[in-house]
C-alpha cells in the first residue's frame, strides 16, 4: 500500500521520518509485530529496537497474567 501525505512545511520532517515515526506508532498499538514494523520504517531489525528504547515504547508487553501463564506452562516441562 501506498500513502501519500499533505503535511505543512512547518513541521520539520522528512519522509524518512514520517515512515518511522508511522512504523513506531504501528508496532505500539500492536497493529504490527516488531519484525514487520522495522521493514516499514525501513530499518533493520536491531535499529528498529535501538529506536523503539529511545522513544521509550516497550518492547514486551505482557500483563501479570501472561507472564503467570508463560511460568505455569514452563513449570509443566521442568
Amino acid at each position: 500500500m501506498q500513502l501519500t501525505l499533505d503535511i505543512p512545511d512547518t513541521v520539520n520532517l522528512t519522509a524518512s521520518d514520517a515512515q518511522i515515526m508511522l512504523a513506531v506508532k504501528l508496532f505500539e498499538t500492536k497493529k504490527l509485530p516488531l519484525g514487520k514494523a522495522a521493514e516499514v520504517a525501513g530499518l533493520s531489525y536491531r535499529t528498529f529496537h535501538e529506536l523503539l528504547i529511545k522513544y521509550d515504547v516497550p518492547i514486551i508487553t505482557m500483563t501479570k497474567d501472561d507472564v503467570r501463564m508463560e511460568v505455569e506452562n514452563a513449570q509443566k516441562y521442568l
